[in-house]
């Protein structure tokens, strides 16, 4: 089996869809955000905070090559929404079996807890949001294709849309 990838914008269900996908393929699941936090104890937020986004990015970056390079076998990974900017992690994730989810941008915003993302804070979260969509989005089609429509289905539904493509390509 391939390793997986799940990208997309921030609250489009990455983390949440990529534990139960791993646990239906019985793969291992690795949640980007979660290792940086565990390996620094440092959150993306305050990373990006006290270091600046540019750290956050290299550090993310390196994880991704980590898992890349790594001949572990089978894996499911989430990346961080922005992972795909670097165009070293962008090569990366190439070798991946990349699927967009997405979600229109009134409910990404919904899903994400006030303070939870720092490139969503100030005067205009919706705004903010849309130059996000419009800085990453062709770089998700061209490593997925089409996205997962995530508004108001299951993350489980999700999983199963997920295992359908992977049906479909064999």
């Amino acid at each position: 089996m391939e390793r997986i990838a799940l990208i997309g914008l921030s609250g489009s269900g990455k983390s949440t869809v990529g534990k139960l996908l791993a646990e239906r393929l019985g793969v291992p699941f690795l949640d980007v955000d979660e290792a940086l936090e565990l390996k620094s104890g440092w959150s993306p937020t305050r990373w990006i905070h006290e270091k600046g986004l540019p750290a956050f990015r290299a550090a993310e970056a390196l994880l991704v090559a980590d898992a890349t390079e790594r001949k572990a076998g089978p894996l499911v990974m989430a990346t961080g929404g922005g992972a795909v900017e670097m165009a070293e992690v962008c090569q990366q994730l190439s070798l991946w079996r990349c699927f967009w989810l997405d979600a229109p941008d009134s409910i990404l915003l919904d899903r994400c807890r006030e303070g939870s993302r720092p490139l969503l804070e100030g005067d205009d979260p919706g705004r903010l949001l849309g130059q996000l969509r419009g800085r990453r989005e062709t770089s998700y089609r061209l490593l997925s294709g089409d996205p997962i429509e995530t508004e108001g289905i299951s993350p489980s539904r999700v999983v199963d849309a997920i295992l359908s493509r992977l049906e479909e390509a064999i």
